[in-house]
């Protein structure tokens, strides 16, 4: 993909920037404490310690990498971990119930780049991958976030994009007792329109001291509370979202060579939900440094997230042809109306447990290594029920639709009908409970012999991993019908939709009671039949991953150079169960696979402040764990049932990268541009289709999603970063400092359809994302002015109707935050999310001009206090 005019004009004006920087050459401030012109010393504090921190660490740094870290009070940029890493050049985050959730580094989802804790390996807590939700970390943990980009053979090779590792605070590094607490109350513009109406909330500290007859111990402990209540409201249609209409009025798929090329949405679907999120948080770590040439530590994490979600929807849907057909109009004399409501509880669990040493025995010899324990958990309970009105009463539904705008509007013939109660008869109540668990234990350990400071000097490193993993996943769930002769319909168990419309225009006109419905069922259970689910979705999977390495560095003048090769084995078994030729039957595979990964690393310190990095690399990204498993799974989330089929074919991705960095560090600032290109072989993507089968229901249409391998993707970008304190200005205006980064991406991905061989974009990634900050500070007052931008990016790739390809909107947000210190130990602050109340599109259909999906997410504002001792 070619950038547009305005990406490209973002590029010029961010080169722009670049070159127009003043290339100061004075010596480096200390980050703690400066001069003032009149010759004080003054504290460096808040955002502008954070950026001279994170700066520091790029700039010590052997590899291509970026950091944020935290302030002086413990506060990262953002609360959310995810949302504080949209800072960092090359990186997306995907949303999900409106918070950023899943980093998207350098082109590759979350679910292949390896997420660390203090280099300690997190578990994946969903149902199907490797995804690590970096919401679920506490924020006020972490002392710092750390994203590396080029990975050396010392580093886990599971890790195309780069790896994400969270770096927790350090009793040592804060070189005297210290205590951080934050707390503060928020306020959404979306609450208490669909259920509940909670107090939004968050509480948390750090604190952590040396102790000891010497002072050879420290401890750190921390913990998070946090409420968020807020509500969405969704307006969507099927995949396929459009189709076209044939001359006599008969459906086809738009593109169809038969259509009259007139895009007729599918359905017309009113959904909004209540979320009441809960997290809680815990760490601590204790250290042991009885001299220098000897530190052990013993940590550990506990994160817990609870999503508790109320779905309900009101959805009309066309049945049969089109007649009085206009460009942006028309007419169907029969149709459905469905009404629906899901109660899912998503209860996420994260646990880590580490222990690690370093012993330098000499000056040249060097041990370390660690043992770690993880533990991932996902449980969903959901109830859920559906009424729809009957077949044989559809012309009662019949309705006329307007597509000029780009929300459809769909207007029922007979209004009365579409809001009777008694005019709908369940079609199914269900109670599920999706289960995964994962367990690991990696065991590491490296020695080190030689040193590469002084010029012509040699290091050289080694070592070796084990690592263990077992995935569990079920979903275990019973369907209850309404019994023969017992007509159970909507006015049993009906209430009114919420008073608000959506977006000020559609509005759900009666949804299900979401107490009365299980009342009502209790009451009534002897008039139910009860079917148990199929077991077709459950698997085991269990990977072992043994790596060895060798590497070695040298310095000649001012360059340091590093080589090395890692060899990774994997060995896999997987157990499930899939329907074949409809006799359920357990499948058993097993396989393994090696992986010979060299790479070569370069540093050139050009001058005192001119930086040149280079990279060769090779790294691999293994497959979801239930991607491998010959599973079969079943959701009825979303507005038509979803069957998701495993793959125990699959490869796993293999990727050859090149990188090159340019960073200049004037005094209190940074500039930086980096190239980069990877070629990916054996890239996965998810396929999808629309099949009519009967899934417990009736006949219907099933989207059946499917993981492949493709033939060939690439990745080309240009990230450009700027970090300036503007310190050189006069007073007052000394206090500002500016920060921006830019990334553009040229991706090309090449796949086999049915229908022959196709090439796209790459899957789930935006061709641009640019972050812009302003910020200002003086004597007790802080200010910042962020702001966000998310391109599009295929996000759904539809085997046999390329119309029918969904895609993310471009999105951008603003934020902004203030901050007040009443005391040297008490700050006030303030901060405003989404002012410009972006809301998320998703779109399909030629010119990808039609609606899929669109969500509002409103405002939010918190005011809080942090106090620091």
């Amino acid at each position: 993909m070619k950038p547009s005019l305005p990406h490209a004009r973002a590029a010029l004006l961010c080169s722009a920037v670049f070159f127009a920087t003043p290339l100061m050459a004075q010596s480096e401030p200390n980050p703690e404490i400066e001069k003032t012109k009149e010759g004080d010393s003054i504290v460096v504090t808040g955002q502008r310690r954070a950026q001279y921190e994170a700066t520091a660490e790029k700039r010590e740094a052997f590899v291509v990498m970026d950091a944020i870290s935290s302030d002086d009070i413990g506060k990262l940029p953002d609360h959310n971990t995810a949302a504080a890493l949209r800072r960092i050049p090359g990186l997306s985050v995907q949303e999900d119930q409106g918070e950023p959730r899943f980093p998207v580094l350098r082109g590759l989802q979350s679910t292949y780049n390896r997420t660390t804790v203090d280099g300690a390996l997190v578990s994946g807590v969903d149902s199907d991958g490797r995804t690590v939700p970096l919401d679920i970390v506490p924020s006020v943990m972490a002392g710092r976030i750390e994203v590396i980009k080029t990975v050396t053979p010392e580093n886990d090779a599971n890790a195309i994009g780069g790896i994400i590792n969270i770096a927790t605070r350090s009793a040592f590094d804060a070189r005297r007792p210290f205590f951080n607490g934050i707390a503060s109350y928020g306020i959404y513009e979306q609450n208490g329109d669909v259920r509940n109406s909670k107090a939004s909330y968050r509480a948390a500290f750090a604190a952590g001291t040396t102790f000891g007859a010497n002072g050879e111990w420290g401890i750190v402990i921390g913990a998070s509370q946090e409420q968020l209540d807020y509500d969405i409201p969704q307006i969507e249609v099927a995949s396929p979202s459009v189709r076209e209409y044939r001359a006599d009025g008969k459906p086809v798929d738009s593109g169809s060579p038969e259509g009259n090329g007139i895009q007729v949405p599918t359905q017309h679907r009113l959904f909004w939900y209540n979320n009441t999120k809960q997290r809680t948080g815990g760490n601590v770590k204790i250290e042991w440094r009885p001299s220098d040439r000897f530190r052990w530590e013993l940590s550990g994490v506990v994160a817990r997230t609870e999503d508790d979600e109320e779905r309900i929807e009101y959805r009309i849907e066309p049945v049969g042809n089109i007649s009085n057909q206009t460009p942006t109009s028309g007419s169907f004399d029969s149709g459905r109306i469905i009404v629906q409501l899901n109660q899912p509880i998503t209860k996420r669990l994260v646990a880590i447990g580490r222990t690690a040493f370093a012993w330098d025995a000499n000056e040249q010899l060097k041990l370390d290594g660690d043992a770690v324990f993880s533990l991932g958990r996902l449980r969903v309970p959901n109830s859920s029920i559906e009424f729809r009105t009957r077949s044989a009463d559809a012309a009662r539904y019949a309705f006329d639709y307007d597509s000029s705008d780009f929300y459809p509007v769909f207007t029922l013939r007979d209004a009365t009908a579409g809001v009777d109660p008694r005019n709908f008869y369940l079609q199914q109540q269900r109670d599920d409970l999706q289960k995964s668990l994962e367990k690991s234990g990696q065991f590491r350990l490296n020695l080190t012999y030689g040193d590469d400071s002084e010029n012509g000097g040699i290091k050289i490193k080694t070592g070796g991993v084990l690592r263990l993993t077992n995935r569990e996943s079920s979903n275990p769930r019973t369907d209850y019908r309404a019994a023969t002769g017992f007509n159970y319909t909507l006015d049993n168990v009906v209430t009114d939709g919420p008073e608000k419309a959506i977006r000020s225009r559609f509005h759900i006109p009666i949804r299900i009671d979401a107490h009365a419905f299980p009342a009502f069922f209790k009451a009534n259970r002897d008039r139910f039949t009860a079917t148990a689910g199929s077991v077709a979705g459950n698997y085991e999977v269990s990977e072992d991953v043994y790596a060895g390495y060798l590497q070695g560095s040298t310095r000649i003048g001012n360059v340091t150079l590093l080589g090395g090769l890692r060899y990774e084995r994997t060995e896999i078994s997987s157990d499930a169960y899939r329907a074949v030729d409809g006799t359920l039957t357990q499948i058993t595979t097993d396989g393994s696979y090696d992986n010979w990964l060299p790479s070569a690393h370069i540093r050139w310190n050009v001058t005192n402040r001119f930086v040149v990095r280079g990279a060769y690399t090779n790294t691999i990204g293994r497959a979801d764990y239930a991607s491998i498993a010959a599973t079969e799974t079943l959701s009825f989330d979303g507005s038509q049932p979803t069957l998701t089929r495993g793959n125990p074919g699959l490869k796993p991705r293999e990727s050859r990268g090149f990188d090159l960095s340019f960073e200049f560090y004037p005094k209190d600032g940074l500039v930086s541009a980096a190239l980069f290109h990877k070629k990916i072989k054996n890239e996965i993507f998810t396929l999808s289709n629309v099949e009519s089968m009967d899934v417990g229901r009736g006949v219907e249409d099933v989207l059946v999603s499917e993981p492949r391998n493709a033939e060939t993707a690439t990745i080309k970008g240009l990230e450009l970063n700027l970090q300036q304190a503007l310190t050189f200005l006069p007073a007052p205006f000394d206090g500002l400092g500016i920060s921006a980064n830019a990334t553009f991406l040229d991706t090309k991905f090449t796949f086999l359809t049915s229908a022959g061989p196709r090439v796209t974009g790459l899957y789930l990634q935006p061709d641009t994302v640019w972050n812009a900050s302003v910020y200002y500070q003086k004597d007790k007052f802080e200010g910042r002015l962020s702001y966000n931008y998310i391109g599009g990016f295929l996000e759904t790739i539809n085997d046999t109707i390329p119309n029918a390809d969904q895609y993310w909107k471009g999105r951008g947000t603003l934020d902004a935050n203030i901050s007040y210190r009443i005391t040297p130990n008490l700050t006030l602050y303030a901060e405003g999310q989404n002012l410009t109340d972006q809301g998320r599109r998703e779109l399909v259909g030629p010119g990808r001009a039609y609606l899929q999906e669109s969500a509002e997410y409103g405002r939010t504002f918190w005011f809080g206090v942090a106090a620091n001792f």
